[in-house]
């Protein structure tokens, strides 16, 4: 990558809007952090499928980017991807998850998902995905 691809990266990533869901807090903490050293200047946590869609019923700024697992209590991130799709239809998603069955990745797929990212994960396959959202 060339300093200048870097640059609009970094610039494309502090113009977005990224929600991070997640139930376990170390992992939210985690990827909320690495959003921001790639750039990102707004980063909103939910705790889990219910907590992000109350957020997004009262937001002021929908996410440009959701970031979720799929396995959590409440709603999980299928019916979380799902729900997101229906109300705001621009809102891109990646599924940050252990869940890595080729079944679950179709079933995700299927349902709309336009990222997929298995756990444990690192820092270069997260931004694969956030560059395939770039375009």
């Amino acid at each position: 990558m060339t300093a200048h691809e870097d640059t609009g990266f970094t610039a494309w990533m502090g113009g977005k809007v990224f929600m991070v869901v997640e139930d376990m807090t170390s992992a939210r903490m985690l990827e909320a952090s690495l959003l921001r050293g790639l750039g990102a200047r707004k980063v909103i946590p939910a705790t889990d499928g219910a907590d992000a869609l109350a957020k997004l019923d009262h937001a002021d700024h929908v996410p440009d980017i959701i970031i979720s697992d799929w396995t959590m209590p409440e709603v999980d991130g299928l019916a979380l991807l799902e729900a997101a799709k229906a109300r705001y239809p621009q809102v891109q998603f990646i599924m940050l998850t252990a869940r890595t069955d080729l079944d679950d990745v179709r079933l995700a797929r299927a349902k709309g998902v336009d990222g997929y990212v298995g756990k444990p994960f690192t820092k270069e396959t997260l931004v694969a995905a956030l560059r395939k959202l770039q375009g």
